[in-house]
């Protein structure tokens, strides 16, 4: 019985694949609000049967928070906010119009392939019922806290808290780069490290540890910084549920609400909301609520002028992404932009739009969309393929992740990248991923010598 609900799960996948792909072909040259309406409803109930036919023991994870980050990045202004105000917030700056039918359906294919991707024919919920495959110790989370009181007191020391407190709040520039930048990065892998393992520990006292954690958040949204911030909360809260006790729906409810009343309060207070030509909404009624959600609904514009710039232009390939794939090591963004001599932002994946806009070196950056740059860069297939990758990642980092350590962590990674993800670079950031690896093989030091002990 299962076995059955599992191959049904992906032939209705398989079906929505193809709906896609038959809306991408018959997308009209023009807008049309209709169009946009369906592909939206497709995808809601495409959410819908997915998260019902779900073969796993829990709801609540990367897919969830993924899917709800999706539906602001691609669908809500075509369908609600357009058709009462078309200038909202940076959509006063100029895109294709006629683009938006077709980058919906690409932005729907590109989902409809990641939920495949998501799928699988065989039980892998057999392996939710394994017994213990790693243990977390005392000393690994001990490790991970003085890693990122370390890292934390260096990056203050470096001029980093200052440099980021400048950035929101008089206007300083966010792509700047210090020494400051990789102790940054470095507090930032420790806090993610502590918050991964913080619940898989036994014992009382991980309170210890997730008293740390929210005195780390609480010091970064004093910056007007918020994507550590999410990036723990998700952690946490998706560990809380996989390794304490299960999340009720209202629970969770609440704490959506919660985060979102906060993030936006956040958001108000920042720097970048002085400037109003970009950031100032509207005082509708019809619209001014989502201003909370701003965030996310502004990289739609993102969509279309990437989908737009690749149907003037070939494809890039990989020629748009070699700052990405490169960046584990120090000091080679330079030397790409020393070799090819082109701007950096025609080498490094989320520039794009920036670049078309404002020019080289602007200080404000409009982000970018994570389906636009698979298309930009492989057109169809390679978005259906990438995306069908992430999703096959997500899946497999999930199961294997109960009885392998690193797999666990990589989860959790792609878990703090959940909301953010869909507004980036379609290759995630694989300088935090390669150096996060190598801190953790630091901090399971004591793991191992009892191993070798133990062999002895």
């Amino acid at each position: 019985q299962r076995q059955m609900k599992i191959s049904i799960q992906f032939l209705v996948n398989l079906f929505f694949v193809m709906l896609s792909i038959a809306y991408c072909v018959m997308a009209p040259n023009v807008y049309n609000l209709v169009f946009c309406q369906i592909v939206a409803l497709t995808y809601v109930v495409h959410n819908v049967s997915y998260f019902a036919l779900l073969d796993r023991k829990n709801w609540l994870g990367f897919e969830l928070f993924f899917c709800l980050s999706f539906f602001f990045v691609n669908y809500v202004y075509p369908v609600f906010i357009y058709p009462i105000f078309p200038n909202f917030a940076v959509f006063s700056y100029a895109f294709e119009l006629n683009i938006v039918p077709k980058a919906t359906a690409i932005a729907y294919l590109g989902y409809s392939c990641y939920l495949l991707g998501c799928t699988s024919l065989n039980d892998d919920s057999r392996k939710e019922n394994v017994g213990e495959g790693f243990k977390v110790t005392h000393m690994q989370l001990n490790i991970a806290l003085v890693m990122v009181l370390f890292f934390f007191v260096c990056y203050i020391l470096t001029g980093g808290l200052a440099a980021m407190r400048s950035v929101y709040a008089d206007g300083g520039d966010i792509n700047e780069v210090g020494l400051y930048s990789y102790f940054k990065l470095l507090f930032t892998i420790s806090s993610y490290l502590l918050a991964v393992f913080t619940f898989k520990l036994e014992g009382k006292t991980k309170w210890w540890y997730v008293a740390s954690l929210v005195m780390i958040m609480f010091m970064m949204l004093t910056t007007g910084s918020r994507t550590l911030v999410i990036g723990l909360s998700l952690i946490m809260i998706v560990s809380f549920n996989n390794n304490v006790r299960k999340i009720r729906l209202i629970e969770f409810a609440v704490i959506v609400v919660v985060g979102v009343l906060v993030l936006y309060s956040i958001m108000l207070g920042r720097g970048e909301q002085a400037d109003t030509d970009i950031s100032s909404v509207v005082d509708s009624s019809d619209v001014g609520w989502l201003e909370a959600f701003l965030d996310l609904i502004v990289n739609n514009r993102n969509l279309y002028v990437l989908i737009d710039y690749a149907s003037s232009h070939p494809f890039t390939f990989f020629h748009g992404m070699l700052v990405d794939l490169t960046a584990p090591i120090p000091g080679v963004s330079s030397m790409l932009v020393a070799i090819f001599n082109e701007p950096i932002e025609l080498l490094h994946g989320g520039m794009l739009p920036t670049y078309l806009e404002f020019g080289t070196g602007s200080s404000y950056g409009l982000g970018t969309n994570m389906v636009g740059e698979a298309y930009r860069s492989f057109g169809y297939p390679g978005t259906a393929i990438m995306m069908f990758a992430i999703g096959y990642i997500v899946r497999k980092t999930y199961y294997l992740g109960k009885s392998n350590m690193y797999m666990y962590m990589l989860y959790y990674l792609l878990v703090s990248h959940s909301i953010m993800y869909t507004r980036g670079p379609i290759i995630m950031d694989l300088r935090l991923i390669t150096w996060t690896m190598a801190l953790l093989y630091i901090t399971t030091c004591d793991i191992r010598i009892v191993r070798k002990e133990a062999k002895k």
